[in-house]
């Protein structure tokens, strides 16, 4: 039984999965599985994925999406811990040890996570090849539910926890891929530690947008937060509390930005009505009313 089960879902990622392959293998930790999950690509990412290295698994399917594709990459592999691994990220090769490293040193805590550095794929060789050391960052350790419901700090290709934690709380949700890595990890915590290592271990990779690409007619993440804060309260576990002038501010932020994209680029009629809302329950309605006037500006007239 490998000592950690990495999990990767990938779909159409031809163009980066050998890379992303590789930095796996490049690990000073290396009891491990990587199981790839091919969710119906329709290029050559299967190929791409495949390594004469035994640890390396690529499994094909029809496409059945990011959230179902981790699921059952997880059932595939027994192990002690698991982890994710976006199809386009790079992992620095002291992140697998040093994460085991905190875990063993904290046996309370069952998932750790780490910094990262947002990337758009240009050459990085300083990343590889600077030391890390594996400091905490404890005002991001512990019982986060209070800080996570508010902000994601945990990129999901950062995080390893115990196969135990796992099967206590099941698999991701299915129906939302926008939110079903921060459901997941909310979820999580409100039952388990997490500790955070403070130094970059993953570079991020950002894609180019098309400035055509469709707004969605939904406030996916503040649906979700409100689920959450429904589901979970204001206090998870008792005496960790949510501050619930912060949850304002971060709620109202993010229907000011649906606002304003909509207002700008997308749905006018959306834009305007979300904008209205806001006003009538406040607060910050200057802000607000600022926000509105500058998304109308930049949707009639626009940057030459």
């Amino acid at each position: 039984m490998p000592r950690v089960n990495i999990v990767v879902p990938a779909y159409n990622a031809e163009s980066f999965i050998g890379e992303t392959v590789q930095s796996v293998l490049n690990q000073t930790a290396g009891d491990f599985q990587l199981t790839i999950i091919d969710d119906g690509s329709k290029d050559a990412t299967a190929a791409r994925a495949a390594s004469s290295d035994a640890r390396v698994r690529v499994i094909s399917q029809d496409n059945r999406g990011m959230s179902r594709s981790r699921n059952r990459g997880m059932a595939e592999v027994d192990s002690e811990f698991v982890a994710l691994l976006d199809a386009d990220d790079i992992w620095h090769p002291e992140k697998l040890r040093l994460q085991l490293h905190a875990l063993q040193q904290r046996p309370d805590h069952d998932f750790c996570y780490t910094g990262f550095e947002v990337w758009h794929g240009e050459a990085r060789p300083d990343f590889a090849a600077s030391a890390r050391a594996g400091r905490v960052d404890e005002t991001l350790s512990g019982w986060i539910y209070p800080k996570l419901i508010l902000d994601n700090h945990a990129l999901p290709s950062s995080v390893l926890w115990r196969r135990s934690a796992w099967d206590q709380l099941g698999g991701f949700l299915t129906n939302n891929q926008q939110t079903d890595d921060w459901e997941y990890l909310v979820r999580a915590s409100t039952q388990h530690r997490f500790v955070r290592l403070a130094e970059s271990f993953v570079l991020y990779r950002q894609h180019p947008v098309s400035l055509s690409r469709r707004i969605p007619a939904t406030n996916t993440t503040e649906l979700m937060r409100a689920e959450l804060i429904q589901r979970f309260g204001m206090s998870s576990p008792p005496g960790h509390d949510v501050d619930p002038v912060a949850l304002r501010r971060f709620q109202h932020r993010g229907w000011c930005n649906f606002a304003d994209a909509h207002c700008a680029k997308g749905d006018l009629g959306l834009g305007l009505k979300t904008f209205a809302g806001l006003l009538a329950r406040g607060p910050q309605r200057g802000a607000t009313l600022s926000k509105c006037a500058k998304s109308l500006v930049r949707r009639w007239i626009p940057k030459r």
